[in-house]
């Protein structure tokens, strides 16, 4: 009798154990959203003038056939990672090719929220406003990071994936 109350206890306990731990996601569907660490990493929205864009990065594509880039940056800056998009006409058409670019961003195999990020926009002198996420990220560790992005400019496809080294000052 001992016995068998003791196996109903066993199992009373995994049972409960079982019913009130949380699943966790798998990692490729674990949504990044504003705030969020990955690893040392911190992944928020940028304040206009307080970061830099990855065209002002010192980035370098990497030898072979697909897009790959690595990018060098020191411990403390603030990078948007985000692909832009613009208006190479200047007929007024960056929310047409905005709503159809199908962008997705992914860091370190986890997909971002961008809705919950939101955009901004940086008017450049030669193609005038570019359009990106505003997701930036920042560590104040040395360390690597890797972005992989795709979607669609001017109905061209597009897809890198870029790794981030942050290196001490």
């Amino acid at each position: 009798m001992k016995r068998l109350a003791l196996i109903v206890f066993i199992l009373w306990m995994a049972g409960l154990l079982v019913g009130c731990s949380q699943t966790k996601p798998t990692e490729s569907s674990e949504l990044i959203r504003p705030g969020d660490m990955v690893g040392d990493f911190m992944v928020t929205q940028g304040e206009e003038g307080k970061f830099i864009y990855g065209f002002e990065a010192d980035c370098s594509k990497q030898a072979g056939q697909n897009e790959n880039y690595s990018c060098k940056l020191t411990v403390g800056e603030i990078i948007n990672f985000t692909t832009g998009i613009y208006d190479d006409t200047k007929t007024d058409k960056l929310d047409e090719y905005w709503s159809s670019s199908n962008y997705q961003l992914f860091v370190e195999g986890h997909p971002v929220d961008l809705q919950a990020f939101g955009t901004v926009e940086y008017t450049h002198p030669v193609v005038g406003v570019i359009r990106f996420w505003n997701v930036v990220v920042s560590t104040s560790k040395p360390g690597e990071i890797v972005t992989s992005d795709s979607g669609l400019a001017h109905d061209d496809p597009f897809e890198a994936t870029t790794t981030f080294t942050f290196s001490a000052p």
